[in-house]
């Protein structure tokens, strides 16, 4: 069963692991442009000594339709009384008149497993060198890092759930990564 690793940590993965998984199984996230870049930041959790790691994924427009809980996910929302000013911003209107600012979305069935080596600690705390963009970006990372802690136990009943019964039936729901396949592949992974 799945359990938190010491205490929640976000994590950022190895390009190469990630373009490696995806070329096995297409639902793992990975973009081959312009994705160098892009840290793959997830949540790092243990299921019997193998480690996995949650991802958690910029909003999107198509996310204003979701439910803020599902069964494989969770949506990273602040409230507002007004729409951000951002023409970017992923909002939807409650029909109280609030406003949810959607941040990120956790996407528990693209949950991988990882590996030592493969992946480096998020550093979340602010620094005097930090550049305005390194700056906002840690801001929103706590901002994710303060929700997730309050869902922290449901999340890991939620990832115990969708693991176990993809393992148990041996059959892989639409859009969910093929846990058993990407186990394989991260133990016969070599660091380049």
């Amino acid at each position: 069963m799945f359990s938190l690793k010491d205490k929640l940590t976000f994590i950022n993965i190895n390009q190469d692991y990630l373009k490696y998984l995806h070329e096995e199984c297409p639902e793992v996230y990975y973009k081959p442009i312009c994705y160098d870049n892009k840290p793959y930041l997830g949540i790092l959790i243990n299921n019997e000594g193998q480690e996995y790691v949650i991802p958690i994924s910029s909003a999107k427009k198509k996310h204003e339709s979701w439910k803020n809980i599902d069964s494989d996910r969770f949506l990273i929302y602040e409230k507002y009384d007004r729409m951000p000013d951002s023409p970017e911003a992923v909002c939807k209107r409650l029909p109280d008149g609030t406003i949810e600012h959607l941040l990120s979305v956790i996407d528990l069935k693209k949950m991988i497993p990882v590996k030592d080596g493969l992946y480096a600690r998020v550093n979340l705390i602010h620094s005097d060198t930090d550049s305005d963009e390194v700056r906002n970006y840690k801001n929103l990372m706590n901002k994710e890092f303060a929700f997730c802690l309050k869902l922290l136990p449901l999340l890991i009943k939620k990832a115990n759930k969708i693991y176990e019964k993809q393992m148990s039936i041996g059959k892989i729901v639409k859009y969910c990564c093929d846990f058993k396949l990407l186990e394989e592949k991260c133990r016969e992974y070599k660091s380049k």
